[in-house]
This record gives structure tokens, C-alpha cells and sequence, in this order.
């Protein structure tokens, strides 16, 4: 089995377009292929080996591998392994690699989230704004969109390519990623507390570093009118960071007006229809604050309120 692995990784390696990759991983290629070839069993495969001939192999590798020489193959083995397939998710997902600038513009052309069949996709472009606000009803899809829109910027700043058809994006040298918030015992914080550390970790970030922050449904362990005051707050202190984006996602309809008039927001919500108290979502984005709660709606639909109807216990 040994003869036969490295006969046909080394033939695969020989074979390898490696006018296609970096040069310093071309050198890292060839020296493989050298290393190979120094082993000297290529010439022993498909043959039968007596008990002398198997024994020579091992008197032959046995140097090698005290010299650290095998170490350093598994180590560039497995990271090939891994760069093959990245490769062919790239192909088999047609993913498109990004590109980075400098004028703090943010474009992604139809992009959609890899974990769902048939996804819908959407285009976001951002130019003078630093904030964007989510808005819109329960299962109408912000929290997938946002989390779309994290993958790509996380698979953008490690080199691979990303779900969408085109990724212009600037970069940013810490990312944060706040979706679900939960209290933390070992250091006596509730959640509301936790999500106030949560946003001072940020802060003292941005004193020296350009950030991309998603708060999904910030400050929703307090009660509406802390939440509110405090939201409009951290989204209006948070514009003076031109060089940093900063996604939030709320259903605190009381802020609309606030929010509105700030310059440096963009209002998105996620198309959402009612007809007949039936519910249809399109997972299109529109600019714009959604006004539409279907809480109620859904309460009644899963047969809440027939079950809390005292006529019904007996």
C-alpha cells in the first residue's frame, strides 16, 4: 500500500498544472515530487515483493523519517488535501473569488446562502452609509440574509471564493459576528449584560481597526423602551466609524423615525405578504422599514388561542 500511495500521488503531483497555482506553491510541489522520487520504490510497483525486497523498503524510508523528512510530506499532504477540496467546492458551487478596494463600497451581485436548495438571491450595494437596519416579520428571512452575507465576507478575508456573482467588498481587519446572545454564568452576566459587553468588545475595537459587526435582534434582553432609547443611541455613535459596516436586524417599529432620518442608515426589509391571514415571503430585499407583525397571526394560527380558551378544559 505504501508503494502504491506514493507512486500515484507522485504521478498525480508530475502531473499537476502548476503554471495554474502561486509560485511559491509551485516550489513547495516540486519539492515533493524530488522527495519522491528520492524514496527510489516508483520502479517496485505492480511488483511482487519476497520478505528481502520489503525489508530493503523499510531500510531505505527509516532515515528518512528520522530526519523529519516524512513530517514535512504528511504536512504538505494534508493541506493539499484540503486546498483539492476547497478547489472543487469552488467548481462544483460556481463560486466567484472577490475583489477588495478601498473606497469603502460594499457590492455583492446575486448572492444567496450555499445551505439552502434553490435559494433565492439578492443584490446589496452600499456607497456613503456605514449602517444597515433589517427590518421585517418573523420567518421572512433577515437572519439567513445577514448570515449570507457574513459567509461571504469571512470566505472573502481567508482567500476563498464566495456564493454570490460578484463580491467587491473592502477589508476589514476584525470581523464580528453577534447572532444568538446568551447569558454567561461563569462571569455573572445576564443577557442584556452580555450583549452590553458584547458591544464595548466592539468599541474598543474600532479606537484602532476598520470592522464588519452584525448585531441580529441587539438589545433584545432588556425591556422595548431601554432597547429603543439605547439602539438609536449605539446606531448614532456607531456612523462617526465611516471605514467600518455595521449590520443590525430589530423589531422595534418605535425607532423607525429615528432611524430614518439618519443619512448614514440604509432601511432594508424582506418582502413579506398577508392575504386572507395567509402568509407568503418572497426573501426579496427592499429598501425601506416593514411595518408588518404577524405575531398574533401566528399565535392563532398554531392554535394558541384555542388551547388557552378555558372552554376548552375540562
Amino acid at each position: 500500500m505504501l508503494i502504491d500511495f506514493f507512486y500515484h500521488f507522485g504521478l498525480l503531483l508530475r502531473n499537476f498544472k502548476k503554471k495554474e497555482t502561486c509560485l511559491e506553491y509551485s516550489y513547495e510541489i516540486e519539492k515533493m515530487v524530488v522527495f519522491i522520487g528520492s524514496l527510489t520504490i516508483n520502479e517496485l510497483y505492480g511488483k511482487e515483493l519476497d520478505f528481502k525486497q520489503r525489508k530493503n523498503i523499510l531500510v531505505k524510508i527509516t532515515p528518512e523519517i528520522e530526519a523529519g523528512n516524512f513530517d514535512l510530506f504528511w504536512d504538505f499532504f494534508y493541506m493539499f488535501d484540503v486546498y483539492s477540496s476547497i478547489a472543487k467546492g469552488i467548481k462544483l458551487n460556481n463560486l466567484v473569488f472577490p475583489q477588495f478596494n478601498s473606497e469603502n463600497a460594499f457590492t455583492l451581485e446575486n448572492f444567496y446562502h450555499l445551505d439552502l436548495k434553490n435559494a433565492v438571491k439578492n443584490t446589496l450595494e452600499i456607497k456613503n452609509k456605514n449602517i444597515i437596519v433589517f427590518t421585517g416579520a418573523n420567518m421572512s428571512g433577515k437572519s439567513t440574509t445577514m448570515k449570507s452575507i457574513s459567509i461571504i465576507v469571512l470566505l472573502a478575508h481567508l482567500g476563498i471564493a464566495v456564493p454570490a456573482e460578484y463580491c467587491n467588498i473592502p477589508f476589514y481587519d476584525s470581523i464580528f459576528l453577534h447572532f444568538s446572545v446568551n447569558d454567561n454564568l461563569k462571569e455573572g452576566y445576564s443577557h442584556f449584560a452580555q450583549e452590553i459587553m458584547n458591544v464595548k468588545s466592539v468599541l474598543l475595537e474600532l479606537k484602532s481597526k476598520n470592522c464588519f459587526v452584525i448585531f441580529d435582534e441587539i438589545f433584545s434582553g432588556t425591556n422595548i423602551n431601554d432597547a429603543a432609547q439605547i439602539t438609536v443611541n449605539t446606531v448614532n455613535g456607531l456612523t462617526k466609524f465611516k471605514n467600518s459596516l455595521f449590520i443590525f436586524s430589530t423589531h422595534l417599529n418605535l425607532i423607525e423615525n429615528h432611524l430614518s432620518e439618519n443619512r448614514n442608515v440604509l432601511l432594508l426589509n424582506l418582502e413579506c405578504f398577508v392575504k386572507n391571514n395567509e402568509m407568503s415571503f418572497t426573501y426579496k430585499l427592499k429598501e425601506g422599514w416593514s411595518r408588518l407583525e404577524i405575531g398574533k397571526l401566528l399565535f392563532d394560527q398554531y392554535g394558541l388561542n384555542e388551547l388557552l380558551n378555558p372552554q376548552n378544559f375540562h
